[in-house]
């Protein structure tokens, strides 16, 4: 089963969550509810991923170029020599095929 729901604009995911918080949570939305009120728990959640995710991704750039790692963007793949080679080395050997024939 896919963690991810596909919609418009967002994606839900189901998280494990530590069950005293999961408890303390829906107190307070209950609470929020009887006094007419509503918790904006998706917006909370949403601005600490962002948070997280940025930590994340710079520390993962930052491991990358300690480890002489840099990301090209997939238009300079198609450029790269290597595939280019590989694809010399598929015709040369379809023509060494076809002159054994």
């Amino acid at each position: 089963m896919a963690i991810f729901k596909e919609e418009d604009d967002t994606k839900r995911m189901i998280f494990n969550i530590r069950y005293d918080l999961a408890n303390r949570l829906l107190s307070a939305r209950e609470d929020a509810r009887s006094m007419g009120k509503r918790l904006d728990i998706e917006t909370a959640i949403n601005k600490a991923l962002e948070k997280f995710l940025q930590k994340a991704e710079k520390r993962i750039r930052e491991e990358k170029k300690k480890q002489g790692q840099f990301l090209q963007p997939i238009d300079k793949k198609a450029d790269d020599p290597v595939l280019t080679a590989s694809e010399n080395d598929v015709n040369a050997i379809n023509m060494d095929d076809r002159m054994q024939q």
